[in-house]
């Protein structure tokens, strides 16, 4: 009977959690479950959901999450050494339950456990949607538990942005002018989506007003910050008067990114 009456409070948690995510108005846990004297929990992540069934921020697949549970005693002080249980269960729909983790409180009463999701799952879409954590401790003989939800989601695009020391940052953006026989200085922002990409290969070529392609191509590589950096000097002539533009290539995650700005060249 204890082991039905477990299941169908996970079940109610999960339930809980997912509408209160998912925006639903009201939900309420079962009246039969009582809160005890004896001590408190709290589950919660380094992006929030402190208090009792509250949700934390969302995460993106192959983030690392860590799980924190703060044990206090019946007179609000910190628990050492309670050992706390960890179930972790993926959206529904995707039968992920990943297996129990044990952590016991440090002396300030808070266990800790990291995962990482997708948990090496092999189809990073399974693991998009809402997760849930089950936190459970026994002090004295009786079961003290919290549950908390956060999201999963899928990491922004990668994408490249190529600039120069006149401006242009954004997509396809223009930068300020430059006059023949100046230096043009060139910036292309690497990003893998949630992190600069550092190491990556990216290639610049100019190309004149009159669309011929300038006797100028580097390829750098990104630097920690993600920026790789070359530069060029316009010729003095003629031709060198009117719209230029300057792409960026690079290769992120086996993707093709490309950006490109155009600036004028007046006397």
């Amino acid at each position: 009977m204890a082991g039905l009456k477990t299941d169908i409070f996970k079940a109610t948690v999960l339930a809980a959690l997912t509408a209160i995510l998912l925006g639903a108005a009201t939900y309420l846990l079962s009246p039969q479950i009582e809160t005890t004297p004896v001590a408190t929990i709290d589950a919660y992540t380094q992006k929030g959901g402190y208090g009792p069934g509250i949700v934390s921020n969302f995460y993106h697949y192959n983030e690392n999450v860590s799980i924190f549970v703060n044990v206090k005693d019946a007179t609000n002080k910190p628990l050492a050494d309670a050992i706390v249980t960890f179930q972790i269960h993926g959206p529904p729909g995707s039968n992920i339950t990943l297996p129990p983790h044990t952590a016991k409180t440090n002396s300030s009463g808070v266990a800790i456990v990291t995962i990482t999701a997708p948990y090496l799952i092999a189809q990073p879409k399974t693991v998009q949607g809402i997760w849930t954590a089950v936190a459970t401790t026994e002090i004295s003989g009786t079961q003290i538990v919290d549950a908390l939800a956060f999201e999963v989601k899928a990491p922004p695009s990668p994408f490249v942005d190529v600039y120069t020391d006149r401006g242009g940052a954004g997509p396809n953006n223009s930068s300020r002018p430059y006059s023949p026989d100046d230096l043009v200085n060139l910036y292309a922002k690497v990003s893998n989506g949630t992190s600069p990409s550092k190491g990556s290969l990216v290639t610049f070529a100019a190309y004149g007003p009159t669309n011929e392609t300038i006797p100028f191509l580097r390829t750098p590589l990104s630097n920690a910050s993600g920026i790789a950096t070359a530069s060029f000097r316009i010729a003095n002539r003629s031709e060198s008067i009117g719209t230029w533009q300057v792409i960026a290539t690079v290769r992120v995650n086996d993707q093709v990114l490309i950006d490109a700005l155009t600036f004028e060249c007046n006397r």
